[in-house]
């Protein structure tokens, strides 16, 4: 894939709103391909953090899984063997099955958890948490030590290589911790120990690295970002409009640097009667967002997606109405961009 083709693309941040089942699976890439997004993602209808967890619970015997909780009491050997697999393999069956599709989309997009957020889902306990404070959280995490971290980097490279081989056009680390963990000054670590951490972790990316901080954003972890060798910095527009004043032209004059661009907003609560029109963008609505993007930093440099993923509309709607508004706006989100062309 030719990266510097990438302007005015479509991609989906990873998740939706319906039961992890094989049927819903199909259901969610199928109907990516259908609309017309260039980079479908393999549908992620798992937490983003025990899809990646729970795995190494039942390989690291140091990292327990408990009442909902991940707990490590100790130092931990990395698998030698990369994990949570299954979804890209999903995909390669399913195109496998269906040669068709080939000839819709652009390639293809994986959504991988970064090595800081699966970090700060972890307790500490016993002698590694001796000395750690509470700040932050409630309880010592991992994300506080260095070493820690930096090992969750070494084991999402091998998972990231997994995919890179696979052949995925676009694979994503998905670190929405490093909202809260970087203001002026970044919490745990130091600045240069971020950009070596996310650099490692996406160093067997070959193809389209990207990165997705949802969130309200800061001109330090936009600096941090636009650091590292990530390609794609993946953000949130609609819930969080102040990311408009956060980026500039000149922030992506490098050939290899893309702004991921939240068109759609995610974060959508019920409205009483509400009908699908209530919660799903026009397409004159989405056609003057997007140019939003292009005004600020070009057409070229430009990735059109959702704000975020769209799991939590399962929490606030009926299954199928959720989905419907998904499909929906993404439908919208197509439409729009014909304009553009």
């Amino acid at each position: 894939m030719n990266i510097d083709e990438l302007g005015l693309s479509t991609t989906v941040v990873g998740s939706f709103p319906l039961q992890n089942t094989q049927i819903n699976m199909e259901r969610a890439i199928e109907d990516q391909i259908n609309i017309g997004i260039d980079f479908p993602c393999y549908p992620q209808l798992v937490s983003m953090i025990s899809q990646f967890l729970t795995p190494l619970s039942q390989l690291i015997p140091e990292l327990e899984q408990k009442d909902g909780k991940f707990i490590l009491t100790d130092d931990f050997k990395i698998p030698d063997e990369p994990i949570a697999l299954e979804y890209g393999e999903f995909v390669l069956n399913y195109l496998q099955n269906h040669p068709n599709s080939y000839d819709m989309i652009s390639g293809t997009k994986a959504c991988l958890t970064g090595p800081f957020t699966l970090a700060s889902e972890i307790t500490l306990q016993g002698n590694i948490s001796e000395g750690l404070k509470t700040m932050l959280f409630k309880e010592p995490k991992a994300i506080m030590v260095d070493w820690i971290v930096e090992k969750f980097s070494k084991i999402m490279k091998n998972i990231g290589k997994a995919y890179n081989d696979m052949g995925f056009n676009i694979i994503s680390m998905d670190e929405p911790i490093l909202g809260l963990i970087v203001g002026r000054k970044v919490m745990f670590h130091s600045r240069d120990f971020v950009i070596e951490t996310l650099n490692r972790a996406i160093s067997e990316i070959k193809d389209v690295s990207s990165i997705h901080v949802c969130g309200q954003l800061n001109p330090n972890l936009r600096d941090i970002l636009l650091d590292t060798e990530v390609n794609i910095l993946d953000h949130e527009f609609q819930s969080n409009t102040s990311n408009y004043d956060i980026f500039k032209k000149t922030h992506f004059k490098e050939v290899d640097k893309y702004l991921g661009f939240g068109a759609l907003e995610t974060k959508i609560k019920p409205k009483r009667d509400g009908t699908l029109s209530d919660y799903v963008e026009s397409i004159s609505t989405i056609q003057k967002t997007i140019q939003k993007g292009i005004d600020i930093v070009g057409r070229e440099n430009l990735i059109v997606k959702p704000d975020c993923g769209f799991q939590p509309l399962r929490d606030s709607f009926e299954e199928n109405f959720a989905y419907e508004i998904v499909i929906r706006k993404l439908n919208n989100m197509i439409l729009a961009l014909k304009s553009f062309e």
